[in-house]
């Protein structure tokens, strides 16, 4: 064999090798016996992420809007975990009166929020052309805004002490967008300009900022979500579905590793988003600049698979018209 065709994988192994030594250097963090405040967390990746916060010693408050269910996720988490420290807070995370007003609740039991993940959200899938306006700004209400005033409600705080922790959880379409997600992929997208904008801006403060892009989940979020979509979007997308446990034990080992970027257990999400990292730190840099030329060749390959659907849309529109007319 040619000794230049070792070039390609020595180089990877001197770039792995690095980015693990460099890894083992960034800060680590811990949930034990820290107050944390999960919103949307009285089902789907938020129960789940209660769940295993509990099981490393946090102290927990899961967040959402109905009693009877922040109730039923309370009892069945504190069965599970018998000892664990768990209570409920009940809040739209649209009001930011009623999100001041739980988290002043919980903080007298548990103390100061010392962990947000901000977990709350909803998709309501549909092509743009049969999507009302006022629809776009619900989703950015509840996806965005609703984030936006979840972080407000405990970052000063964390601020002030000099300490503090915030996990935006944004989905896979936080970095990529097509057909059928025109209203919560924008939403999505502006978690993640919010979360880099964060990160710069509180690092002197102590207060670690870091993103997760859980991917299709089993959950009653994504089943109601499959309701709505459009046939091309059911059809263009491989259904790989994840249970909520695994999304959230990878988004906690990510979070206790320091790593900024929070994998998920989908390794072509986390190549998506390793090559969409612009300036915000990266897990393996050297690593990812190596593959970087491989990975934009399969993304180019999936924007024509994605550009296929989408023509195929068109001729359905044009065909439905076309029917309606002669009706």
């Amino acid at each position: 064999m040619p000794s230049w065709l070792w070039l390609f994988p020595g180089l990877f192994a001197c770039a792995l090798t690095f980015d693990l030594v460099r890894r083992y250097f960034l800060p680590r963090h811990s949930f034990a016996n820290k107050h944390v405040l999960i919103t949307g967390g009285s089902q789907g990746i938020g129960k789940a992420l209660a769940a295993r916060l509990l099981a490393r010693g946090a102290r927990v408050t899961i967040l959402a809007r109905t009693k009877a269910t922040l109730q039923k996720a309370k009892d069945e988490l504190t069965a599970d975990q018998p000892g664990g420290y768990c209570q409920y807070a009940c809040a739209s995370i649209t009001d930011s009166a009623q999100l001041a007003a739980a988290v002043a609740e919980a903080s007298t039991t548990f103390g100061d929020v010392e962990v947000l993940i901000a977990c709350a959200g909803a998709a309501q899938p549909g092509l743009f052309l049969h999507t009302s306006a006022d629809d776009y700004g619900r989703a950015m209400e509840l996806n965005y805004v609703g984030t936006v005033r979840s972080i407000k409600a405990v970052v000063e705080p964390m601020v002030a002490r000099r300490r503090g922790h915030i996990i935006v959880v944004g989905s896979a379409m936080s970095v990529v967008g097509f057909m059928g997600y025109s209203s919560y992929a924008p939403a999505k997208h502006a978690l993640r300009g919010l979360t880099d904008c964060l990160r710069n801006e509180l690092v002197g403060f102590n207060v670690a900022v870091q993103i997760a892009y859980p991917p299709d989940t089993e959950t009653p979020g994504f089943e109601h979500e499959n309701k709505s979509k459009p046939i091309e979007t059911l059809k263009m997308v491989p259904v790989d579905i994840y249970s909520a446990a695994s999304v959230a034990e990878s988004m906690l080992r990510g979070a206790e590793r320091g790593l900024y970027h929070l994998p998920a257990p989908d390794p072509g999400i986390n190549l998506l988003v390793s090559s969409c990292s612009g300036v915000s730190p990266r897990a393996f840099p050297c690593c990812e600049a190596l593959l970087a030329p491989l990975v934009s060749l399969i993304e180019s390959a999936v924007s024509v698979y994605f550009d296929m659907w989408g023509r195929r849309y068109a001729r359905r529109h044009d065909s439905e018209t076309l029917a309606s007319k002669v009706k």
